[in-house]
Parts: structure tokens; sequence; C-alpha cells
């Protein structure tokens, strides 16, 4: 009863080294905060010029790029229709073809 006791007592005591010698709270000396501040104000990007930077990269690469023309635009088109058809007809030919076997097999 007495353990019981004394450790329940000891359970809603804070620990002995939980507090500085001082007896404040979280202390953290003017100077160190000082220089946290200070490199924190550096290390702060600068996000107006970041994005300047950003967008005249995006302008230099567009610059770069090769545009196709409105013919060649129509030509590429054509063919991608055509090989969209091409490959939807074997696709449609082998789905019947392998429809038709299995009805005979079924049957």
């Amino acid at each position: 009863m007495k353990d019981q006791a004394k450790r329940t007592k000891e359970k809603n005591q804070p620990p002995k080294n939980h507090l500085p010698k001082t007896g404040q709270k979280n202390v953290v000396p003017l100077k160190k905060l000082e220089k946290k501040q200070a490199i924190a104000r550096k290390e702060r990007p600068k996000y107006l010029e970041k994005t300047k930077d950003f967008l005249r990269g995006v302008n230099n690469e567009l610059k770069k790029v090769h545009w196709l023309t409105r013919r060649e635009v129509a030509i590429y088109t054509g063919v991608v229709l055509v090989a969209v058809v091409i490959v939807g007809a074997l696709i449609w030919l082998f789905d019947s073809l392998l429809s038709f076997l299995l009805q005979l097999i079924i049957k």
C-alpha cells in the first residue's frame, strides 16, 4: 500500500531537472536570439526576384522551342488519325475472330 502511494506521488511530480537553474522557462540569451534572427533574415527568399528569374528562364526556353507550322500540324494530325483507325480496325478484327472461335467451342 505504501509502495503504491509512493509511486503515485512520484508520477505526479515533475522531473527534477525540468527547469533551468534560474527558475525561468526556456530562457534564450539575447545574443543567440539576435544571431538566429539575422540568419533567418539572410536566408529569407526574395520571392519577387525568384519569380522574375523563373519567368525570364521560361521565356528563354520558349524561344528555343521549334514551333510547328499550320501545314505540319495538319499533316501530323492526319497521320495520327489514320494510325488510330488502323489500330482500331485490327483490334476489332481480332476481337471478332476470337468471339467467333469461342462461340464454336462453347456450342
